[in-house]
């Protein structure tokens, strides 16, 4: 048995010299001597230089760990600065004996005041692209090596990996993106994690700043902060985050820019995140984003809440957000005194692999409005956008509204006027148009039905194609003040105060929104059954109009009214400094009287007519337009009056004049006409005729002369000759002056103008018809009636 002592003391010994040799070896060896041959070694891995300016330490039990301090290693070959990695301090450590168990536990992994440069230059390369490509020439060469046989399930137990911890402390990270021109620093970042083990939940805590600069824009600037429980099962690379909370604040530097927010502050909170990567699927419960924002266009604040659930499956490209909610409060809205609440809720799912998504139960509302609605959408994968689904906005007060908004709502004749608003329609979205389809507006007791939109979004364009059925006007008109056509009257009786204004009025300026007209992309068509205007009813009335590039066009003003139709067209043209105007027209078989009074207040003609003009004019002023008209017009009137003119009171004073007499005024002026015809042609603001040729049973009237518009003046010359004194206006009175001309001149200005005969001509004329009558009766007296004689005489004209 001797010879198993002896076996004994030598594995004793052996044993001793082991735990001698290998302490020997610790207080001996000196890792730092092995610098060279490790850099050298980074080197060959990397194509980059490392440098170890510090002290390279090692221990071996109970830990197996090495830490290292100033360490750097080099940027890539033209890149800038010499330096893409430093670090001033780097610590790490596994157990030794856990190691003899199958398992790898590590203590907590340190690093201080790391500091690491990533750059890409104009051309698209980036201080890292030798890095990648290495690595993969690396993984090549592994994948050419014999494979090594995988244990099976029941070969043996599996590595367990235990990691006591990472601190990070005070790292900086500097991106340069020079093809962007932006700019990106994360600095004092601070990370700190519990014991990272398989399964085991542990807290996660992350503290950084950062500073971006983009072109042509503020540098902005914040911090971050994130906090969460977090457990992590590698084998199933599954995640479980709970109480996450992440906090940003970002403001400007230096002048603010209001294309930015002046300081937005956002914080997410996330009950339950369930993050199943193997699966390519993640849940997240309790999702809460609260984001206010100083200084937001042109909100002086801005408080927000966004509240929901997410369901995804990245792999086949399914989200659902089932609940999703938003709050807002938004400060400081234009012309808004309070603050503006906003909210909207619905549920939202999408099939990115399928391009398709829905938007369903979608609510939005801000008192008093509040809309519904459902969106289908496709073309996701594709970038061709399409939507369509229903929409409807509930009736609310549109009077509510505009003192929501801080507007004034002009004085209407009636209260119950604009008191009810209300749309709904299909929404019609492609990549070309935004539209309403099936669109049906609600105006109190009104309804309007077409579509709407924009028809072509590249243009803006907005189109509108809408009719209704008798639309009433007058609720919405301006209340009607005492005495209003009495005052109209007495401001055209040539007082001076009336003059004054009016001139002053012509010499203002036209306010025309010329930019938002050249901006203007517009083809809009309204149609009503009837539309009732003061007392008159217009059917069918129809106006089109069309803009593009500073060009307003009415391409259509058609209704039947007045007993007769409308028919127009007309331009506004602002694409040069001077505002142009351009309008063509007809009006056949009206009313005179209701048209003129509609349109003028004037109801001293009356009879039935039609008209028809072509003209136009350019200026900025009243006076301008006045006296740059240019054009022409023609009109025929038939069996009418004219009130306040009466030619046979004229021609009757004329005639007791020539008799020594005076004759009485009647108690109404008035002139019966049978037609009265006429073309006009317009230069520089100045009407010429001289084609009017009026007829009644009494007279023959013919015209000419001119009406100067710009200085309110006319100067005209009429002929009136008695045809018929059996029928008529006072006919038998003037048997005196049949077939005698009657000149009458009528001149002055518009607000007072003078009308007279001229007696000398007159007289002249009634002497010559006097003398020729006489004359005649002799003749026939002398040569009887049938007598050829008599023939010649008056062929000779004697």
């Amino acid at each position: 048995m001797k010879w198993i002592k002896r076996i004994g003391l030598l594995l004793v010994a052996i044993v001793l010299v082991a735990v001698l040799a290998i302490t020997a070896f610790a207080l001996t060896f000196d890792p730092n001597d092995y610098k060279p041959q490790i850099a050298a070694q980074v080197e060959k891995q990397t194509g980059r230089s490392i440098q170890f300016n510090g002290d390279l330490s090692v221990t071996i039990f109970p830990w197996l760990g090495a830490t290292t301090e100033d360490v750097v290693l080099a940027n890539a070959e033209g890149f800038e600065p010499d330096a893409m990695l430093t670090v001033k301090r780097l610590e790490a450590q596994a157990a030794l004996l856990p190691l003899l168990r199958g398992e790898f536990e590590i203590g907590t992994l340190l690093l201080e005041d790391a500091e690491i440069h990533l750059t890409r230059h104009e051309d698209g390369a980036s201080n890292w692209d030798d890095l990648v490509e290495r690595s993969a020439e690396s993984t090549e060469e592994s994948s050419d090596e014999p494979e090594t046989v995988e244990p099976q399930d029941g070969d043996g137990p599996a590595m367990l990996l235990t990691v006591g911890g990472v601190d990070i402390r005070n790292a900086t990270l500097h991106w340069r993106d020079e093809q962007a021109g932006q700019e990106l620093t994360v600095d004092e970042l601070d990370l700190t994690t519990g014991e990272l083990a398989d399964g085991a939940p542990t807290d996660i805590e992350l503290v950084s700043g950062f500073r971006l600069a983009m072109p042509d824009m503020p540098v902005l600037s914040g911090s971050v902060d994130l906090t969460t429980r977090a457990q992590l099962w590698l084998e199933r690379q599954d995640m479980l985050f709970e109480d996450l909370e992440l906090n940003l604040v970002t403001g400007q530097e230096g002048d603010a820019s209001a294309d930015l927010p002046e300081r937005i502050e956002a914080m997410l909170e996330i009950e339950k995140a369930d993050v199943r990567a193997g699966k390519s699927q993640a849940r997240l419960d309790g999702v809460v984003l609260d984001l206010n924002g100083k200084g937001v266009g042109p909100l002086t604040y801005l408080e927000s809440r966004l509240e929901t659930v997410l369901e995804a499956d990245w792999a086949a490209g399914r989200y659902d957000l089932p609940r999703l909610s938003l709050e807002a409060a938004l400060k400081g809205v234009p012309n808004v005194g309070e603050t503006v609440q906003v909210a909207a809720n619905a549920a939202l799912a999408a099939d990115l692999q399928a391009g398709t998504a829905t938007v369903d139960d979608l609510e939005l509302s801000s008192d008093p409005v509040a809309a519904s609605g459902r969106l289908d959408i496709s073309g996701l994968d594709s970038g061709e956008l399409v939507a369509a689904g229903p929409i409807e906005v509930a009736g609310f007060d549109p009077r509510a509204l505009a003192d929501r908004l801080g507007m004034t709502v002009p004085e209407m004749r009636s209260d119950e006027a604009l008191s009810r608003f209300a749309l709904r329609g299909e929404v019609d979205v492609t990549p070309s148009r935004a539209m309403l389809d099936d669109l049906r507006v609600t105006l109190d007791d009104n309804e309007l039905t077409g579509r709407a939109g924009i028809d072509d979004l590249e243009s803006g364009r907005l189109f509108a194609r809408l009719e209704g059925g008798d639309f009433d006007a007058n609720p919405y008109l301006a209340p009607k003040a005492a005495g209003d056509k009495d005052d109209k009257k007495a401001s055209g009786s040539g007082e001076g105060g009336s003059a004054q204004s009016r001139a002053a009025a012509e010499d203002a300026e036209i306010e025309l929104p010329v930019e938002a007209l050249r901006g203007l992309d517009l083809d809009a068509r309204l149609k009503f059954a009837s539309l009732r205007y003061e007392d008159y009813r217009l059917s069918s009335p129809v106006v089109h109009l069309t803009a593009a590039g500073g060009r307003l066009q009415l391409a259509e003003l058609s209704a039947g009214a007045f007993d007769g139709s409308i028919d127009a067209t007309g331009t506004l043209d602002v694409r040069g400094d001077v505002p142009s105007y351009a309008a063509k027209g007809r009006v056949d078989g009206v009313s005179l009287q209701p048209l003129l009074t509609a349109l003028m207040d004037e109801d001293r003609l009356l009879g039935r007519g039609d008209v028809g003009f072509d003209v136009t004019t350019q200026g900025k002023r009243v006076d301008q337009l006045k006296s740059g008209l240019d054009g022409d017009a023609g009109f025929a009137l038939r069996d009418g009056k004219v009130k306040g003119f009466d030619v046979g009171y004229l021609l009757r004073r004329a005639q007791a004049r020539l008799e020594g007499k005076t004759e009485p005024e009647p108690e109404e002026l008035s002139t019966d006409f049978t037609s009265i015809t006429g073309t006009a042609t317009i230069r520089n603001g100045v009407v010429t005729n001289d084609d009017l040729a009026g007829a009644s049973p009494l007279l023959r009237v013919a015209g000419e002369g001119q009406v100067d518009l710009p200085r309110e003046s006319l100067d005209y010359r009429l002929t009136a000759t008695v045809v018929n004194t059996a029928t008529g206006q006072g006919g038998k009175e003037l048997e005196r002056l049949k077939q005698v001309p009657v000149p009458i001149r009528i001149e002055g200005s518009f607000s007072d103008p003078s009308i007279s005969l001229d007696m000398e001509s007159l007289a002249k004329e009634a002497a010559k018809g006097e003398a020729k009558k006489r004359i005649e009766e002799e003749v026939d007296k002398r040569l009887g009636e049938d007598s050829p004689v008599k023939g010649l005489i008056k062929g000779l004209g004697l």
